[in-house]
């Protein structure tokens, strides 16, 4: 086993944290060495609330994966949401010379290079520049023109950003927890990766992971991201909604959910009663309820959640995306209904979706719930510099160029050098 290139993922949520550690197998495989899990009650959709719980949630996960794993990990890839997660797509000129060029990997590391320093005067703090093709004078949108020519190159590049003070407040945790952060990765990618599957990125697809505190929006055509919005709503306000209309606690509703709970109540009829201990100073001993008087409260905030997904959907970029295929995935996926529910909503092909197998992956863990987790880590393995994060940390402040030109981080890296060519730039969209 080649373990000096073993790394770790954490996904933070609101309601639990995922630690996973992995390596790349010589074949190209992405085997699974240990799994860790570990309630949060830390987050607010999707934000660090209380540093000190944040940070026991994330270590009591590290130490779980690592004792599966039997391996001592020190860094480690975090996953980031939260509705300051924004991002837009823009196009820029990268390249101009006199005479045609060949395009080498060194000019395509500059070009985004290139990007990323247009990027750095504007709010926010740049997290992915990821590179959706390139304009080759006359010849336009490739996708990977290594060994082509041209005199002028423009690229397109999908750009994601966040609020600094929530990042540097997660990343504290982190290290608090005595894990050394080697990147960051937003969350709506890392779920894409898991749970996507090659004609549905090309095709034209929406994935929505709905988790506990928010719901993370991928939007890929033509093999390529081109949208990504995180909503704060998750699966702790579906809960909220029934604490505050039965007065009971959450811990009891989170119960009636996940037990009895669906978003399509029409199919139950009214005789089906369940009962309630209510908070109530009012009520002695517990309430009936019927399960439609349950599910309507359900489906109500479903909709709810599907027709602010469809209001991020509206965005100008998408006018011309075909988006009549959504994948569901995330812990909220699971409630019942929710892909009936979805179909109807979009009028469109819906499935719900967890990781795909993967060697040492439990069948436990190919479930909705762990998307996140189990797709940064492949997402690190495929797109980040190589190091094993057994021990080994990396500098803050540099910049990263893979070595498939595809992505561009700019937490971490290995390249920090001066960008070549002019460049003229023009911003699509924004979503917030």
């Amino acid at each position: 086993m080649i373990q000096e290139d073993y790394r770790a993922a954490i996904d933070v949520g609101t309601t639990k944290v995922v630690t996973v550690i992995g390596r790349e197998r010589p074949d190209g495989n992405v085997e699974i060495a240990g799994v860790g899990v570990s309630p949060c009650d830390g987050l607010s959709k999707g934000m660090v609330r209380d540093d000190a719980a944040t940070s026991q949630a994330i270590r009591a996960s590290m130490q779980e994966a690592s004792a599966n794993a039997g391996l001592s990990i020190k860094s480690a890839y975090v996953g980031l949401s939260g509705h300051h997660i924004e991002s837009h797509n823009r196009w820029d000129q990268v390249q101009e010379n006199a005479a045609e060029s060949v395009i080498t990997q060194d000019v395509l590391d500059a070009s985004l290079a290139t990007v990323r320093g247009l990027e750095s005067d504007s709010p926010g703090q740049l997290l992915h520049v990821i590179s959706r093709g390139y304009a080759l004078d006359n010849r336009h949108l490739v996708r990977l023109p290594l060994g082509m020519h041209a005199r002028e190159i423009h690229a397109h590049t999908h750009i994601v950003k966040g609020d600094e003070s929530a990042i540097e407040r997660l990343k504290a945790a982190t290290e608090t927890a005595g894990i050394h952060v080697a990147g960051l990765i937003v969350e709506p990618i890392a779920s894409a990766e898991a749970a996507l599957t090659t004609s549905e990125r090309d095709d034209g697809v929406v994935l929505l992971d709905i988790g506990g505190g928010t719901t993370d929006i991928a939007v890929f055509v033509g093999g390529q991201i081109v949208h990504s919005a995180v909503l704060p709503v998750g699966g702790w306000q579906f809960t909220n909604d029934l604490v505050l209309s039965f007065m009971t606690s959450f811990e009891e509703a989170e119960e009636l959910k996940r037990e009895s709970g669906s978003v399509t109540p029409e199919i139950a009829t009214m005789q089906e009663e369940l009962l309630i201990n209510s908070l109530a100073d009012s009520v002695d001993g517990p309430i009936s309820i019927t399960k439609r008087e349950l599910g309507q409260l359900l489906k109500e905030r479903a909709q709810e959640l599907f027709r602010l997904v469809k209001g991020k959907l509206a965005a100008p970029q998408l006018a011309n995306v075909p988006i009549d295929r959504v994948v569901l995935t995330g812990g909220g996926a699971k409630l019942d209904g929710m892909q009936a529910l979805a179909r109807y909503v979009f009028q469109g092909r819906v499935r719900i979706s967890g990781p795909r197998p993967l060697v040492g992956l439990d069948e436990q863990y190919q479930d909705p719930v762990y998307s996140a987790g189990i797709g940064m880590l492949i997402w690190g393995l495929h797109n980040m510099p190589r190091g094993s994060h057994l021990g080994v940390s990396t500098v803050n402040g540099t910049e990263i160029v893979s070595s498939g030109g595809r992505w561009y981080d700019a937490f971490t890296g290995w390249r920090n050098r001066e960008p070549s060519g002019s460049s003229k730039s023009t911003r699509e969209g924004a979503s917030v």
